[in-house]
């Protein structure tokens, strides 16, 4: 049986960089993984109502025990689609404003450029929320940043939470695959491959099926390959979800 290592781990330094980027003494090393461990949970689980996050960026400077650290956290993420907010805004309205009646809920959902100032209050107002949070929790100075990304098929982590989407929507897993690499074909993308894994349309027996597109150099150092793998929570049990996107080489 094949040994198999991580793609991107495998290309540290060469084509991948560390979501992490700083340097500490061996004393403060574990502390700072933990903080980092925690920020990305926190970040998660804040912005998962409104934003399909693809990762986490964190940037350490000053680590000096006289000098306060400046935390700089880079949130890469989709801006959120106009349907999905429709229900999201009515949502919050019904539960945080008093007054929310009908007819201010039509103005908002009608109005794109309403819509797309309300969203960006709403992230706005979390943004300072985790801040504040953190602040209050490590005494470091803090700031957050949304880069947003315009293709959500150019990145793997993307790619699988909309097939997990699909996946728990009941949609047959050949068909959510089969649609999802006829977008990433519209894509620049050299190659996809897509693997799932678990009870396959309710079938009692566990099995893995994988399709793939193009061209997915696994051994080639130079080439960038996005990989990342998720959970799809189904009413038959967990299905994984692995996806390798292969964008060029270096």
């Amino acid at each position: 049986m094949g040994q198999k290592t991580h793609p991107k781990g495998f290309r540290l330094i060469t084509t991948q960089k560390h979501l992490s980027q700083w340097y500490a003494d061996k004393l403060v090393y574990p502390g700072l993984i933990e903080e980092d461990f925690f920020i990305r949970e926190k970040i998660n689980s804040s912005f998962s109502e409104f934003l399909s996050i693809s990762k986490v960026e964190i940037n350490r400077i000053n680590q000096n025990l006289n000098e306060k650290e400046y935390v700089n956290i880079t949130i890469h993420a989709l801006f959120p689609r106009a349907k999905e907010m429709y229900r999201k805004v009515a949502k919050y309205f019904a539960n945080t404003v008093e007054d929310s009646n009908a007819k201010t809920l039509s103005i908002l959902n009608n109005n794109k450029g309403t819509l797309k100032r309300f969203t960006s209050l709403l992230l706005k107002r979390n943004i300072r929320n985790i801040i504040r949070f953190l602040q209050l929790k490590t005494n470091k100075n803090y700031h957050v940043s949304i880069n947003f990304i315009k293709n959500p098929f150019e990145d793997a982590t993307l790619i699988a939470k909309y097939i997990a989407e699909q996946l728990e929507k009941r949609t047959p897993f050949r068909r959510a695959v089969k649609q999802t690499i006829k977008k990433v074909q519209r894509t620049e993308m050299k190659g996809v491959k897509v693997e799932v894994s678990g009870r396959l349309n309710g079938i009692e027996m566990a099995r893995s099926e994988w399709k793939r597109d193009g061209r997915v150099p696994l051994h080639t150092l130079k080439a960038k390959i996005d990989y990342t793998h998720q959970r799809a929570e189904t009413i038959y049990g967990t299905i994984g979800i692995k996806v390798w996107l292969f964008s060029g080489e270096v």
